[in-house]
């Protein structure tokens, strides 16, 4: 099944593949990003990070809503990123500003837009579980650590550089496998298992606030 959330078109049509299926969906985790890209719009008139990074998951889970309910106990993970802290998605007046979410090419810089992209991560996960948990699906919102194994860096020779440095000293998906009990903790995605903040983290103010979190969920309904 092929899905390229950079193209609204392949996420409807990936979400009624996977209904054709008729099973049942415990996990949805949504872990795709885009990192440090030039400035482009997708075919949908976005901005390519916006939309790969919260858009296209997001209306990925709009349209398997219906699922996750059915197959309660549900989970959905939305892997952000410590970088949201770094941003700001409001004006002047204190309300959300939907032109800082998908800038023009003069307003763009890459690593502003991505850090944008992740607090609109966290603002959804927690619109989701306020609105879903009731029907037993719960979200969570995950900041994946110093993993350097990836290849997200890809677009930005500083980043290749910072990361190629910093992996010798970092944990590999390898490392999670085989150590206990972390590994256990970090890989279970178990639907039916609660959980919060597990560590000691530094939130945007954005991210405690439901008002803003409901704004980012109709606007990106629109």
């Amino acid at each position: 099944m092929t899905l390229d959330l950079a193209l609204l078109r392949s996420v409807q049509h990936f979400a009624q593949a996977f209904k054709a299926k008729n099973v049942s969906l415990h996990v949805l985790v949504c872990n795709a990003a885009a990192f440090a890209l030039p400035w482009s719009l997708t075919k949908d008139g976005l901005e390519t990070t916006f939309q790969v990074n919260h858009l296209g998951h997001f209306y990925l889970v709009q349209l398997l809503q219906d699922v996750l309910c059915r197959s309660a106990p549900a989970r959905v993970v939305v892997v952000s990123s410590e970088s949201h802290r770094f941003t700001d998605i409001n004006n002047s007046s204190g309300n959300l500003d939907f032109s800082r979410l998908s800038p023009s090419k003069n307003d763009y810089w890459a690593m502003l837009a991505y850090n944008r992209s992740k607090l609109c991560n966290i603002l959804f996960s927690n619109e989701l579980h306020r609105r879903l948990s009731p029907r037993g699906v719960t979200s969570n919102a995950v900041h994946p650590g110093n993993m350097m194994y990836s290849s997200i860096h890809r677009n930005w020779w500083v980043y290749t550089l910072l990361f190629t440095l910093a992996r010798p000293f970092t944990k590999s998906m390898q490392y999670l496998l085989v150590f206990q009990p972390g590994g256990e903790r970090w890989l279970d995605l178990t639907p039916s298992v609660p959980c919060a903040y597990l560590g000691p983290l530094t939130l945007h103010q954005a991210a405690f606030c439901p008002q803003v979190a409901k704004l980012d969920m109709e606007c990106s309904s629109k």
